[in-house]
């Protein structure tokens, strides 16, 4: 998970900065604030094979890059080894710790689709709960939501806009049309012995709606959002940003 700095976006309004997470001591327990604007790149495939990772060694690398970052030293993400599989309501426990090993956040399953998460000296942090999408009695997208354990009106986001999903349903059938072909091609390849033209042919896929904007229902400004490749762009005054990773790394396991 790549943390980039950004300057683009504007300064936050004075009603957001008014239920922002009051200022602490940077420490081992209680990190520097992030930068007013951020941008958090998961990398997915880390996730999905945690298993596979020798002991003691971490699933995912968070890394501060670009201007003003100074080669600041990264954090790391753990899922246990023999964590088992869970399911999309009940991801394994994971810890992010820094550069040294301290403790930074854990994050726990308590059921259901509700995850806490916690900061290194062990006080709750916020609760992440993940709603699962349905096609009926009537649609409804995943709709993922953080509530702060200080208080303050919860972020919600659903996955995907409707007008997105309205053309990710009229264009599927032209979609599975495309795949079929292209599965008999990578199948023909196969049987040839070119097994790099059959991992092209199969490599092909197309993404349903994924644009997530978090924010209160009071406010039109979102606090976290994500659009495509993995990043999420957030303004880390309105939300701590231990949950808003931990939010982050949720969403991407939930599309691995």
């Amino acid at each position: 998970m790549i943390l980039n700095r950004t300057d683009s976006w504007a300064a936050m309004n004075h009603r957001s900065q008014e239920w922002a997470p009051p200022a602490r001591q940077p420490g081992p327990y209680n990190p520097a604030p992030a930068p007013a604007e951020t941008v958090i790149h998961v990398p997915d495939k880390g996730l999905r094979r945690y298993d596979r990772a020798a002991p003691g060694e971490p699933t995912v690398t968070v890394q501060q890059v670009g201007p003003g970052t100074n080669g600041e030293p990264p954090t790391y993400v753990h899922v246990s080894q023999n964590a088992p599989k869970g399911s999309r309501q009940a991801r394994p426990p994971f810890t992010v710790t820094g550069p040294k090993g301290e403790p930074l956040s854990s994050v726990r399953s308590v059921g259901d689709g509700v995850y806490e998460v916690y900061g290194g000296d062990g006080a709750l942090l916020g609760r992440i709960t993940r709603r699962s999408g349905r096609t009926l009695p009537w649609p409804r997208r995943v709709r993922w939501s953080v509530q702060p354990a200080q208080g303050g009106a919860p972020l919600a986001g659903e996955v995907g806009t409707r007008k997105a999903w309205a053309v990710f349903v009229l264009i599927s059938p032209l979609y599975f049309v495309c795949w079929a072909v292209m599965a008999a091609q990578g199948s023909l390849w196969l049987l040839l012995g070119e097994k790099g033209e059959a991992k092209k042919e199969a490599a092909w896929e197309m993404e349903p709606p994924t644009w997530t904007r978090w924010r209160s229902a009071d406010e039109p400004e979102a606090a976290s959002e994500y659009r495509t490749g993995r990043r999420y762009r957030l303004a880390a005054p309105r939300l701590d940003h231990r949950p808003a990773c931990a939010q982050a790394v949720l969403h991407v396991w939930d599309r691995a």
